[in-house]
């Protein structure tokens, strides 16, 4: 069974409960040797409704499999807020009176959406437009529980002072473990404000500091989906050669990047799960890319070769890094260039989320 595709063992599991105590057992998850990953692509619209149009894609030269649009609110700029075996939680769907917010997570295999109870939060803010705490979300695995937990850290008011124990009094953390119809508030919170999309890997949630300018900034934030507690990892080094790095953490389907993205010279590295530390993957020099590259978002793992896929100019060129020679070469993809934004997610299906109900 570890030899066939994913598709098929969703069908096989129908077939007698011995096939699917086989399937749905973790060690048969240990062993399962994963599909190549498949492009995902999200598409940001500027009309009044701010659709998003998501793809899912067998490469990104043939057509689409799956096609679905929701709405978006337009201030929150991850489309992608966390995936994990499978699933992928997206941008919240609106923005309901007295801080209700509304996340869907979609099962690309089974082409199907659920939506996330509402938040039911208090939050203070003078209107949508002129004001938007500051939030973080991320999707991840319980091991102990064989279940998945959705979290939700908000800064539920504005703050005005630097002083970073005044704002750790407005943070509130959600948790909705799934198959429940609410979320949970924990007494737990981040050390610091914590912003956009979490990354999941190694049974933790991991994000980066906001804003950047704290004295720690050093640090990303993660939160253990076990334990349910915050705690603290360091940056990988910093590149000696060349200043003015940006920074993001990288979706690499259940392991977390951290990048370094500068004007002629990108560095990726990995985290190591034994010993928290970080081992550097790759790293290439752009600085003859013509036009240059900018606002560069890394996609994930190209293939199972473990070559690196960003894009460039807020999705409308997709690069490959290949690690094996070291060439760097833009891919055509069949994106819409008059959308506002696309983001490029490489899927990566899973066993585990085929039988998980969520």
């Amino acid at each position: 069974m570890s030899r066939l595709p994913v598709k098929s063992l969703a069908r096989f599991r129908c077939v007698c409960k011995l096939w699917l105590k086989y399937i749905n057992d973790p060690y048969f998850h240990t062993i399962y040797i994963k599909e190549e990953p498949t492009p995902m692509m999200l598409e940001l619209f500027s009309n009044k409704q701010k659709q998003i149009k998501i793809s899912i894609l067998q490469g990104v030269q043939k057509e689409p499999l799956f096609k679905s649009c929701y709405m978006h609110v337009g201030y929150y700029q991850n489309l992608v807020l966390g995936s994990c075996n499978g699933l992928i939680l997206v941008c919240c769907l609106e923005f309901r009176p007295r801080g209700s917010f509304v996340f869907p997570v979609i099962n690309p295999l089974s082409k199907k959406r659920h939506d996330l109870p509402p938040t039911h939060i208090n939050i203070t803010y003078r209107s949508v437009d002129s004001y938007i705490p500051r939030k973080a979300a991320g999707i991840g695995f319980d091991e102990s529980t064989n279940t998945f937990k959705t979290v939700f850290v908000i800064l539920k008011e504005q703050v005005q002072s630097q002083d970073i124990n005044v704002v750790r009094k407005h943070i509130c953390t959600l948790v909705h473990h799934q198959g429940t119809s609410s979320w949970r508030e924990i007494a737990q919170i981040p050390a610091y404000p914590i912003s956009g999309e979490g990354v999941y890997g190694h049974g933790r949630l991991h994000w980066l500091i906001s804003p950047s300018d704290w004295q720690d900034r050093r640090k990303l934030v993660w939160f253990d989906m076990k334990a349910e507690e915050f705690g603290l990892t360091d940056h990988p080094p910093t590149p000696r050669s060349g200043s003015g790095y940006q920074i993001q953490l990288v979706d690499l389907n259940d392991e977390v990047g951290f990048a370094y993205v500068g004007n002629e010279r990108t560095e990726l590295w990995i985290l190591k799960q034994e010993d928290s530390s970080w081992v550097l993957h790759c790293w290439f020099d752009h600085q003859n890319i013509t036009p240059p590259l900018k606002n560069v978002a890394f996609s994930g793992y190209w293939n199972k070769a473990r070559d690196i896929a960003f894009t460039s100019d807020r999705g409308k060129r997709l690069f490959v890094y290949t690690l094996k020679t070291g060439d760097l070469r833009q891919i055509d993809h069949p994106g819409d260039h008059m959308c506002e934004l696309t983001h490029i997610r490489m899927y990566q299906s899973s066993v585990r989320g085929i039988h998980t109900k969520i």
